[in-house]
């Protein structure tokens, strides 16, 4: 380690992390010796061997060089310079003796600072024209522009009438007593900041306008939006502003020399460029020029202002946050906190506009001795300005330009508000001689004692007391309610008791009468559902209307699926036709057909069963419908296994016939692919994009044991279930038919005949003999899957079923003549939704339609048939076939002592 430099310790100053951080700058470079990094620097070995040593803070110039000889970030070592400088270099005190300051710093320029305000000349001129002009004129400028300045400094002593110079806020926001030749209104913006009532701030803008003096107001341009809403200040300055913009480069070189001779002091040449260079073309830029040039006079050399001390002064871009950030590390802990609630009290959030200061009554702060002290030191280093009752932050300035002060102000802008207000509402309170109606109540005091439990936060005494007269006044209300309460609580008992004896009887003789009136309903829904039956072959307009008007008296479970099994009888078998206009069509597994329709006649009759045109041993397996509208069935009866194209199902025609016998035979629901069993084991899949000659693309051979049904996902059928007999489930991943492998496996002990997936094939249903419908979960490892439920389903073998395309129902068939739909909205605990009784024979696959309660199976004899799950759909389809309503006749007959209400009037 070259001489000079020490090793970084744990709790090492800012300075030697700053060192440390040098000398890891120059390792990462490639770890020039300081001999080479001076010759690429343009500084001695030694100067910044020092620089790295940790000793003392190099200057801005050798640490620059010496981040540019190692390549490394410019702008943010210049930065981070700035920032150790505010932390390690002293504080120059002034000298008892120093005299008038040349700068003002961060506070405007006064009247009584004139001899030192220069370079306005050229605006000053024109605006004495505009004045002598017109009666009203308004300079608008951006904050740091120099208006205060302009107006204080500059115009009040050109002017030799009698001259009044106020803001909205001095003023109490009002106008009176305008007996002089000229009245300035600096800081106009504080009209719209601190002023919340609208008639008052459009009264003082009136005043203004009427009045017999001449009157020039100061505005920050980002309110001249906030000006445009009064339509008679629009008029007025229409032609009577002046716009204060940046200060050219010999206005600037006048704010920088005229000062310094004036005070027997010289500016380096190299500063003046460098001043003018920083300066120039920036808006809002006086003040942090001011403040820097002060900061750099304090500390020059001899009589010199130099560059070196402007640039440890932090410059035009860090001046302020350095004495700032400078300053306020230098209180203690307490006293930081203090300082903190100072600089929110004053500043005012903008709404749509920069943040902005605000003046702060000297009473709004405690009457304390560290208070004093912070206002002491923060007002010395020329931060905040104080007069005998008031306190402000000199220049608007600061709160752009030091970062502490932005963070508190972005990091909780809503306490902020709740603060001002509080403030506002403390202070109205007070003034009232603590008027009780004006204390907090409600939400207003939940928030704001929450905003005070939050850390960092301080109140006055006044806003304490304030709190702490709401709490208790709310504190005695709530007793003054209790008590209330409780009185009427004891009145209600005892009423009460005196209405229990009485209301007892009556509870129970209308709880008795409502039961008889349930337990007489059902009785005869259940007779008048038996006469429904009764009637069902040979007078369907009653039989329909009496088990309606059965479910509707007594809405139980059984009688809502007879009422869903009528409405299922009366829809007859569909077959496959030429023209497909409503409904989607089947898959082999019970799915909806991509692109498919149930097949629906034309006309008013029901087209023949596949059966009648085909030989009586044929039995259909699958259905299919393509993209391009043409519908296949599979038959797999032996010998003669076949695929048959039923696009016309009047007139069929043989699409291909197998060459071996097949056991089983089915499409997947795109269509794309066929897959056949043939020997007891042997599984084939086939090319079928064209039905008419299906290409053979792959062969399962592993299977174990003969194959007994096959089921396909639902979605694109990439997944291939089959269920061998001795009811082991395998799953296969078919995308690449060429290359099938099993991807799971399940065996759940029982007996399994039929099994159905989910879209996403992460669920899987099997079911067989027993009746009994078993889930099972295969995301976590479909090799060992885990059961979600199982339940009694059906009174007989479960024959096919089908999950819903959301996966959020299950329907199923059964030998025991019942089509069931299962509510899976919690797959641990399926319950049943309804339950239709009709043929159920050789159906192979259950699907749901297009509506989320619409059901539809497919059968072996080629025939397609809905079930209506939809209670309401049901009833309504039932009564538009139904005719003449019951008559009250009929209605008596079998209703007798119901009043009159028939089910479809």
């Amino acid at each position: 380690m070259p001489r000079g430099e020490r090793p970084l310790d744990v709790g090492d100053s800012p300075l030697l992390k700053f060192a440390a951080d040098l000398r890891s700058l120059r390792d990462k470079a490639g770890g020039y010796s300081y001999r080479q990094l001076g010759a690429r620097a343009h500084y001695s070995a030694t100067t910044l061997s020092d620089a790295a040593g940790g000793r003392k803070l190099p200057t801005l110039a050798v640490t620059l060089a010496y981040v540019r000889a190692c390549e490394g970030d410019v702008a943010e070592w210049e930065d981070r310079w700035h920032r150790v400088a505010a932390e390690v270099l002293p504080t120059p005190q002034p000298a008892a003796d120093e005299g008038h300051p040349p700068y003002a710093g961060l506070a405007a320029y006064g009247t009584e600072d004139a001899e030192w305000f220069f370079g306005r000349d050229h605006v000053l001129e024109d605006l004495e024209k505009r004045i002598a002009a017109r009666r009203f004129v308004a300079v608008f400028g951006a904050s740091g522009a120099g208006k205060s300045s302009l107006l204080r400094a500059g115009l009040v002593p050109r002017r030799a009438d009698r001259t009044t110079v106020t803001t909205p806020s001095e003023r109490g926001f009002t106008v009176t007593d305008l007996d002089q030749d000229l009245l300035i209104v600096d800081q106009f913006e504080e009209l719209f900041t601190l002023c919340p009532d609208p008639d008052q701030r459009a009264a003082f803008i009136d005043a203004l306008l009427t009045a017999e003096c001449r009157v020039v107001v100061g505005v920050r341009a980002d309110f001249y939006g906030h000006c445009a809403q009064h339509p008679a200040l629009v008029k007025a300055i229409t032609d009577g502003q002046l716009l204060l913009g940046p200060m050219g480069p010999e206005e600037l070189r006048q704010v920088i020399m005229q000062p310094a001779v004036k005070a027997n002091c010289t500016v380096e040449t190299a500063l003046v460029s460098r001043l003018i260079a920083d300066a120039t073309g920036q808006a809002g830029v006086l003040p942090l020029l001011s403040h820097a040039l002060l900061e750099t006079w304090r500390r020059r050399r001899g009589t010199t202002l130099t560059l070196a001390g402007y640039e440890a002064a932090g410059g035009i871009q860090h001046a302020i946050a350095q004495t700032a950030e400078r300053t306020f590390t230098s209180l203690e802990k307490q006293q930081r906190a203090l300082a903190r609630q100072v600089f929110l009290r004053l500043t005012a959030l903008g709404d749509g506009t920069e943040d902005t200061k605000r003046r702060l009554p000297r009473a709004e702060l405690d009457d304390d001795v560290d208070v004093d002290v912070v206002l002491d030191r923060l007002a010395h280093a020329r931060l905040l300005t104080l007069d005998r009752d008031t306190v402000e932050i000199s220049h608007e300035a600061l709160i752009r330009s030091w970062p502490r002060l932005r963070n508190w102000l972005s990091t909780d802008r809503d306490g902020l508000r709740t603060m001002r207000q509080l403030t506002e509402a403390a202070a109205t309170w007070d003034s009232l001689d603590r008027d009780p109606d004006a204390l907090y109540r409600g939400s207003r005091l939940d928030t704001a004692l929450e905003w005070t439990t939050r850390d960092g936060v301080r109140t006055s005494t006044t806003e304490r007391d304030f709190l702490k007269a709401s709490q208790d006044a709310r504190n005695e209300q709530r007793r003054r309610d209790h008590r209330q309460t409780r009185r009427l609580r004891q009145l209600v008992a005892l009423l009460l008791v005196l209405l229990l004896f009485a209301g007892s009887a009556v509870v129970l003789a209308i709880r008795a009468q409502k039961q008889a009136a349930q337990e007489r309903n059902l009785s005869v829904a259940r007779l008048v559902a038996n006469e429904a039956q009764s009637k069902r072959a040979t007078d369907r307009r009653t039989a329909n209307q009496l088990i309606i008007a059965a479910y509707q008296l007594s809405h139980t479970d059984d009688l809502r699926d007879q009422v869903l099994s009528f409405h299922a009888s009366t829809s007859a078998d569909l077959v496959s036709r030429s023209v497909f206009p409503t409904g989607p069509a089947t898959g082999p597994d019970g799915t909806a057909l991509p692109n498919a329709r149930v097949p629906v006649p034309a006309d008013d009759h029901v087209f023949r069963r596949l059966g009648g045109f085909l030989t009586p041993r044929n039995t259909v397996t699958s259905l299919v419908v393509t993209d391009s509208q043409q519908a296949f069935a599979t038959t797999a009866e032996s010998p003669d296994a076949q695929i048959w194209d039923i696009t016309d199902a009047r007139s069929p025609v043989l699409a291909h016939t197998f060459k071996q016998p097949l056991i089983h035979a089915a499409f997947s629901p795109d269509g794309q692919t066929l897959v056949t069993v043939e020997s007891p084991a042997l599984v084939r899949l086939w090319d079928a994009s064209n039905p008419y000659q299906p290409v053979l693309r792959g062969t399962i051979t592993t299977h174990p044991r003969a194959v007994n049904a096959i089921v396909f996902s639902p979605v694109g059928g990439t997944t291939l279930a089959t269920i061998d007999n001795q009811s082991t489930v395998r799953l296969w991943d078919i995308a690449n038919p060429a290359e099938p492998r099993q991807v799971g496996e399940l065996d759940d002990g029982q007996d399994v005949t039929t099994a159905a997936l989910d879209r996403d094939s992460t669920t899987i249903a099997v079911a067989g003999r027993s009746g009994t419908i078993r889930l099972w979960d295969l995301r976590a490892n479909p090799w060992n899957p885990t059961r979600l439920a199982d339940f009694d389903a059906h009174r007989d073998r479960v024959t096919a079923m089908g999950f819903r395309r959301d996966g959020a129902a299950l329907a199923s068939a059964g030998k025991d003549g019942t089509v069931r739909m299962w509510d899976l909205a919690s797959r641990q605990h399926p319950t049943q939704r309804g339950r239709i009784s009709g043929n159920t024979d050789s159906i192979y696959a259950v699907g749901f339609g297009d509506a989320p309660d619409w059901v539809i199976t497919a059968s072996a004899d080629g025939t397609s048939r809905s079930w209506e799950f939809n209670l309401d759909l049901a009833i309504a389809n039932m009564c538009e076939t139904v005719g003449q309503p019951l008559t009250p006749d009929e209605w008596r007959r079998n209703f007798n002592g119901i009043p009159y209400s028939p089910p479809c009037s």
